[in-house]
C-alpha cells in the first residue's frame, strides 16, 4: 500500500477506528459492514464536481474535477485518510474540456475528454504530468453538456475501449457518418486504428473487463432504454438505443441485468479475487446518480457473475450503500477500500444541464471493511409511497390525463418518462415536489424541445433523436414530427417541463394518497387501450399546448446557443 509525499512513495498506514468514526456519514445507509468514510479533503486543489477516479501504478488514487483538474489523493498528517488534493495535470492548459473517464497504462493517464483522449505523464517522479500527447482525436464532437466520453478502459488485446455518449439529445450535434456517437470504439494500441465495437448505447459512464477478460458496460434508463442496465458487451451487437442511426443493426438478446437498488447507473469497476470486502471478491461494483434533481438519492450496487459453459453469463444485484447523493465513479484502491466520487449538486442555474457549478461541490468517499459497523440492513426493500386506494388512484391517473404522457408497464416510449417503479427511485416527497412544480426536476432527455420554423410555425415536444438532417420531436398525443434543418429558424430547449401545472388542483388529501398509492404499487399495471388513449390525447393536447406555449412564447426569438462556461472558469 503506497501513499504520498514528494519523492518516494511511503507505506499508507491504516486509520484507527476512531479516525474512521470521526469522519463516517451517518446520512449513508449501508448494506454490509462497511464504514462510509468522507475524505477529509481541505488542501489542494478544490474538489468541483468530480466526475471520474482511478487507482494509480504508485498506489495513489487519481480523480477527475469537471472543471479540468486531475489530482492524486494524499496523507499528509498520517492518520491513514487522505487530505490532500496533488494536481496532477490540468487538461484546460492543452485546450481540452471536461474530462470524464481516466485509464493508466504502465504510467501514462489517458484520459478521455468532450475533444480527443490524451496521455499525460509524469517523466520525473515529482508527482506532476510534464508531458502530455493527443492519443485519439477522430471522432465526432460539440460542447453540448451530453457529448460526454466515457468508461475507458484496456482490454486483454492492450486496445483502448471508450463509449461516445448519445447524440440524440444534442439539438445540434455534429456530423456523425460512421456512427460513432452512441458506440463503443476499440482504439490500437498506437491510437491509428479505431473500430466500433458495439452500438445503440445511451448514455453508459460505466465499462470494464472482468476476470475472464470479457467487457461490461452499464446504460441508463429513458427512451428505448426502458430499465437501468448492465450490458455483456459483444462484438457486433446493437444495445436498444436510438435504432434510427443504426439500420439493419444485429440486436442484442437484451440487458444481462435490469437493475433495481438504483437509478442512474454510473462507474463500473471490478473487486478483485484476493480482496474479500466482506464477501464480495471478485464482484462488480457500480454507482448509481440518482433521479435528476434529487440530490439525496446516490447509492452503490454489487452485481455477482457467474459465466456459464457457451460464454453468456448469469447475473445478480446487491445493493451496497444508499443515500450517497450524486455518485458518478467508484474504483478500488491498494487498501482494498473502494473509492467513491461524488459529483454533488447540479448547476443550479440550469438544473439537469450537467455543467460544473459556479462554486466548489462534491467529494470523495471511502467505503472501509469495518466488522464492527452494524449494516443498517441486510437487504433493502421497498414499500409503497403511502398507503391508499390504488384502484381510485388508477382512475385519477387517468382522469387527470397522465396516462397520455406517461406508460406504466415499463414497455411504452410516450412524452415522458416511463413510470414503472417509480416508487422505488423517488420518496413521497420528492414525487409531491414534482408534480406540483414539475419543472424543478425534469429528467434528463425529457426537456422541452421548441422549434420555431421559417414560415412561423412553432412546434414544443420532447426530442428524440436528431442529426445533421432533420430533427425528430415526439409531441402532444405522443406523435412524432421530423423536420427538416432547411425548415428550421430557431432552437432552443427550454427550462420550462412538458408537463403543465395544477395537476393536483381540486384533488383532496385523500385523493393525492390514492394517487401516490397507485404509483408506488410494485406490480406491472395493465395499459389503458390504444384507443383510450388517444381519445383522452385528443382532450387533452390542447392543454399541453397551450401550456407549452405561454411558457416558451417569450423565447421564440432566442437563438439556439451553445451551453454557456460556467462563471470563474
Amino acid at each position: 500500500v503506497l501513499a504520498q509525499g514528494a519523492g518516494t512513495p511511503v507505506p499508507l498506514p491504516q486509520p484507527a477506528r476512531a479516525t474512521i468514526e470521526k469522519h463516517i456519514d451517518s446520512q449513508v445507509e449501508v448494506y454490509g459492514h462497511y464504514a462510509a468514510v468522507r475524505l477529509p479533503i481541505d488542501k489542494g486543489v478544490r474538489l468541483w464536481n468530480p466526475t471520474a477516479i482511478k487507482r494509480g501504478p504508485d498506489g495513489l488514487i487519481y480523480a477527475a474535477n469537471y472543471t479540468g483538474e486531475i489530482f492524486s489523493l494524499r496523507d499528509t498528517d498520517g492518520d491513514g485518510l487522505e487530505d490532500t488534493a496533488k494536481l496532477f495535470c490540468d487538461v484546460r492548459r492543452d485546450g481540452l474540456r471536461y474530462p470524464t473517464s481516466l485509464a493508466f497504462k504502465g504510467c501514462d493517464l489517458y484520459v478521455g475528454t468532450t475533444q480527443e483522449v490524451r496521455i499525460y505523464t509524469d517523466t520525473d517522479g515529482d508527482g506532476v504530468a510534464d508531458q502530455s500527447r493527443t492519443f485519439f482525436k477522430d471522432f465526432p464532437w460539440t460542447l453540448h453538456p451530453y457529448d460526454w466520453t466515457l468508461g475507458l478502459c484496456f482490454g486483454p488485446d492492450e486496445h483502448l475501449y471508450l463509449i461516445l455518449s448519445s447524440d440524440s439529445h444534442n439539438p445540434t450535434p455534429a456530423p456523425d457518418p460512421a456512427g460513432g456517437r452512441g458506440s463503443i470504439l476499440g482504439i490500437s494500441p498506437d491510437g491509428k486504428k479505431v473500430e466500433r465495437f458495439a452500438t445503440g448505447v445511451r448514455y453508459a459512464p460505466g465499462m470494464g473487463f472482468n476476470r475472464f477478460g470479457d467487457l461490461f458496460f452499464t446504460d441508463n434508463r429513458g427512451d428505448q432504454n426502458l430499465q437501468e442496465e448492465l450490458n455483456h458487451a459483444r462484438q457486433g451487437e446493437f444495445y436498444g438505443h436510438n435504432p434510427r442511426k443504426y439500420p439493419g443493426h444485429r440486436p442484442a438478446t437484451g440487458p444481462l441485468l435490469k437493475m433495481s437498488y438504483g437509478y442512474a447507473m454510473g462507474g463500473l469497476c471490478f473487486n478483485s479475487l484476493d480482496n474479500d470486502f466482506d464477501g464480495t471478491a471478485g464482484d462488480g461494483f457500480i454507482s448509481c446518480w440518482g433521479p435528476d434533481g434529487a440530490w439525496d438519492q446516490g447509492s452503490i450496487s454489487r452485481v455477482r457473475l457467474w459465466k456459464q459453459p457457451d460464454g453468456s453469463y448469469r447475473a445478480r444485484e446487491f445493493p451496497v450503500a444508499d443515500k450517497i447523493r450524486k455518485i458518478i465513479d467508484v474504483t478500488f484502491g491498494s487498501t482494498g477500500d473502494l473509492y467513491v466520487a461524488q459529483f454533488g449538486r447540479e448547476n443550479l442555474d440550469r438544473p439537469g444541464a450537467h455543467l460544473p457549478c459556479k462554486q466548489p461541490e462534491g467529494a470523495i468517499y471511502r467505503l472501509i471493511y469495518a466488522p464492527w459497523v452494524k449494516p443498517d440492513l441486510a437487504q433493502k426493500h421497498f414499500s409503497p409511497l403511502v398507503k391508499g386506494n390504488v384502484e381510485h388512484g388508477k382512475e385519477l391517473f387517468s382522469a387527470r390525463a397522465c396516462v397520455t404522457c406517461h406508460a406504466v408497464d415499463g414497455t411504452a416510449e410516450m412524452l415522458g418518462p416511463n413510470l414503472l417503479g417509480i416508487g422505488n427511485m423517488l420518496s413521497r416527497e420528492e414525487i409531491l415536489a414534482s408534480l406540483r412544480d414539475p419543472s424543478s426536476n425534469i429528467k434528463s432527455g425529457y426537456e422541452a424541445e421548441l422549434v420555431v420554423k421559417k414560415n412561423g410555425e412553432t412546434v414544443a415536444g420532447r426530442l428524440l433523436t436528431s442529426d445533421e438532417r432533420e430533427v425528430i420531436l415526439m409531441t402532444a398525443g405522443n406523435l412524432e414530427e421530423k423536420i427538416s434543418r432547411s425548415e428550421i429558424a430557431t432552437q432552443q430547449m427550454q427550462t420550462t417541463s412538458l408537463m403543465p401545472q395544477g395537476l393536483l388542483d381540486g384533488l383532496t388529501d385523500q385523493d393525492v394518497n390514492d394517487l401516490l398509492a397507485y404509483l408506488g404499487a410494485r406490480t406491472t399495471v395493465k395499459r389503458i387501450g390504444r384507443k383510450q388513449r388517444l381519445v383522452t390525447a385528443l382532450a387533452y393536447g390542447a392543454l399541453i399546448g397551450a401550456g407549452l406555449w405561454l411558457a416558451c412564447r417569450h423565447r421564440l426569438n432566442r437563438r439556439t446557443s451553445a451551453p454557456r462556461e460556467p462563471a470563474g472558469r
